[in-house]
């Protein structure tokens, strides 16, 4: 490919990363003829990226680095055009009189706020995030549920033991959970252990799982898993998501919905 000579080394090295996204592994014989420039200037590149611990260089080669996505504070959290558009194909699924529990979180949030505008009766909510509560308690005439335990410092979510043996008591149609991070071979997974704990009991107690997940979350881990891939009945995410991840998922007989 002629052009490719004229490339720059941002340009090669973006590139050395979308290909490794694709296939996990490049060789540099392989990106040589690619790039038509020489083993050194593709060593070169690959030993940049691994300083910026993109990539782990192998013999011949480099495999990716796994992408591990971390913990934000709610203050820098954003309620995303994906998170908003995820929300409000999520608060469709639902019927008059669903009782449901409302995980905590940005896309939880988005959810909450997604019902502030839907016509939907009747509904009976168990949440433990104290915003989400507060909203829908002044804003809609459901019946909420606020769970109680120890708020976590620095978010607004009861947490710990009390909230856990609380939710085991009750039984819901719909459970509405967030996730830090995806991958389809491992499941979900979160960085903080005790809201992984909070998150399994949600699985449990109700009828159908609806996952709420940005196709950004998609490939990455975080250092708590809470569930696997099938755990989840409904899968809601946005229209980014790869034509590979879709499919993958669809074979695990997981309903996929973008929105």
């Amino acid at each position: 490919m002629d052009e490719n000579k004229f490339m720059y080394a941002e340009e090669r090295k973006t590139e050395i990363l979308r290909l490794l996204d694709e296939q996990e592994r490049v060789q540099v014989a392989d990106l040589v003829e690619l790039f038509q420039v020489s083993g050194s200037t593709i060593r070169t590149d690959m030993r940049e990226l691994e300083k910026e611990h993109q990539l782990t260089r192998t013999h011949g080669g480099a495999i990716r680095n796994p992408q591990r996505s971390f913990e934000d504070k709610p203050k820098v959290r954003a309620l995303t055009d994906e998170k908003r558009r995820i929300a409000r194909k999520a608060v469709t699924l639902l019927n008059d009189g669903d009782s449901l529990v409302i995980d905590t979180g940005t896309s939880c949030l988005a959810f909450a706020e997604a019902l502030l505008y839907s016509s939907v009766k009747s509904l009976r909510i168990l949440t433990y995030d104290l915003q989400i509560a507060s909203m829908l308690s002044e804003e809609t005439d459901h019946e909420i549920c606020l769970i109680g335990g120890v708020v976590r410092n620095g978010f607004q979510y009861a947490a710990g033991e009390m909230v856990i043996e609380s939710l085991r008591t009750f039984l819901v149609d719909k459970a509405i959970i967030g996730t830090t991070s995806f991958s389809i071979k491992k499941g979900y997974s979160t960085p903080n252990i005790g809201t992984a704990e909070l998150k399994k009991v949600l699985f449990s107690i109700a009828d159908q799982k609806l996952m709420l997940c940005e196709s950004s979350k998609i490939g990455k881990d975080s250092f708590k898993l809470f569930g696997l891939p099938g755990d989840t009945d409904v899968f809601i995410t946005d229209t980014n998501i790869s034509k590979d991840d879709y499919e993958q998922l669809k074979q695990q007989q997981i309903t996929v919905i973008t929105a």
